[in-house]
């Protein structure tokens, strides 16, 4: 029997909130990674410290979370095109803004906004892309997703090449507020998720957080998989945080300096996509585990220990040491039933995303107060975290124990790819929602 590409599953509909998910994502990462290559001006210009301009990271990240929640809470109640919207637009205005700034407090108040609206936008938009694509696919639909965090990244370096000669880094900002015009597609043309539309045609009661909190399963679903995410997330920050300042300072890179940042992000966009789909095949211990123990000894490479295989290094740095990535929306869309699935996604990311945002400045900070270099810094760092996350696999899965991944096009009535492997909640098919037995819904069939 001839099956159908997964690609030609989709439906029109399904295919715009995808991408509509994806163009959001793509461009979040080129306004956030902007900020990446141009830290080094702003510190000149107003006068701060390399470690300053990293703890400016570490508060857009932290702000992430707030976010994550709002949208999250703002998803679950009116579904999950209001909230996509309006982080698209606001992280646009807080760019635009960036431009204009007086003085370095100024950005900082910025860049903290802007990551109240990215975190919004990841857990709004990944919501809606996961819901609405076919289930047999999700696994590559989940890589490919996230892997649009490197096209950003990749569109951010050839703007900086054209626009900072020319405009300074402030005319960089005023590009990066462009994506507000995203919204008018998505308020036009992308639908809601139809998991959203019925459990909202249910009329069921509302869940609050504190009968989230005592649905079986739930907070041990949302510790092991915010352990993950913060090792991953970790993982990210220790290698991309200063990976330009290496290059432009330690390794002397020069004008390879675009290239081999590119070389990484192509290395990261197909990474994302394998793991993605390993994860739908072989599950997420395969998908993670596999790569990053694999990494701990290409390290050095990705620091320039070997400067001729400096190129090879970007693009392994990219492909294994952070493509584990592409498993997130995935991962973590299917462990939630979609009553609370915005909130509970949003909760798990941003929150691993707060002892990550620590990491670049850290880095930074052991390179300045020790005798290591940068790159024995980053080396080491990236080095320890990859053997964290797996450490927090394993424990995740000999602990609390994640199903084996089902084949879900022939068997849907199997439990989700990873779910917790005790009754509960969770350990349903991702796209159906779990009955949830609270306080407001006991006695009620």
């Amino acid at each position: 029997m001839k099956t159908t590409p997964w690609w030609k599953e989709p439906t029109r509909a399904q295919w715009g909130a995808f991408l509509a998910a994806w163009s959001g994502w793509v461009l979040d990462a080129f306004d956030f990674t902007i900020f990446f290559l141009v830290m080094k001006h702003i510190g000149e210009e107003f006068g701060v410290s390399a470690v300053a301009t990293n703890l400016s990271l570490a508060v857009t990240l932290l702000a992430r979370l707030f976010g994550g929640m709002v949208a999250g809470s703002l998803a679950d109640r009116f579904g999950r095109r209001l909230p996509l919207m309006l982080s698209v637009l606001g992280f646009s205005i807080c760019d635009g803004l960036v431009a204009a700034a007086p003085s370095f407090a100024f950005i900082l108040v910025m860049r903290t906004l802007f990551g109240f609206f990215m975190g919004a936008e990841w857990t709004a938009g990944t919501t809606l892309a996961m819901e609405s694509w076919p289930e047999r696919s999700r696994g590559i639909a989940s890589g490919i997703l996230q892997g649009s965090w490197a096209i950003g990244y990749l569109l951010a370096t050839p703007v900086y090449q054209a626009v900072l000669p020319v405009w300074g880094w402030r005319g960089l900002f005023v590009v990066a507020a462009l994506p507000a015009l995203l919204v008018l597609p998505i308020r036009f043309f992308v639908r809601e998720s139809a998991d959203f539309e019925k459990t909202r045609g249910a009329r069921a009661p509302r869940t609050t957080i504190r009968e989230m909190v005592r649905i079986p399963g739930w907070t041990s679903a949302v510790g092991w998989s915010t352990a993950v995410m913060a090792c991953g997330f970790g993982v990210f920050y220790a290698m991309a945080g200063n990976y330009p300042l290496l290059l432009q300072t330690e390794l002397g890179a020069g004008a390879q300096v675009a290239s081999l940042i590119a070389l990484f992000n192509v290395g990261m966009l197909l990474g994302s996509i394998v793991t993605g789909l390993l994860a739908g095949r072989r599950g997420i211990i395969v998908a993670v585990v596999a790569p990053a123990l694999l990494m701990v000894p290409l390290v050095p490479l990705y620091v320039g220990a070997a400067p001729g295989l400096l190129h090879l290094g970007a693009f392994l740095g990219g492909a294994i040491g952070v493509g584990f990535c592409g498993v997130t929306p995935f991962f973590l869309t299917s462990l939630f039933p979609a009553e609370i699935r915005a909130r509970s996604v949003g909760l798990v990311y941003n929150l691993g995303a707060i002892p990550a945002a620590f990491v670049s400045a850290g880095v930074a900070a052991l390179a300045r107060y020790s005798d290591l270099s940068l790159a024995a810094s980053m080396g080491l760092v990236v080095a320890a975290l990859e053997l964290l996350l797996v450490a927090s696999i394993l424990v995740a899965r000999f602990r609390f124990g994640i199903a084996a991944p089902a084949a879900q096009a022939a068997r849907p009535e199997r439990a989700s790819a990873i779910a917790v492997a005790r009754p509960s909640a969770f350990a349903r098919a991702s796209s159906t929602p779990a009955p949830l037995r609270t306080a407001s819904s006991k006695g009620r069939p």
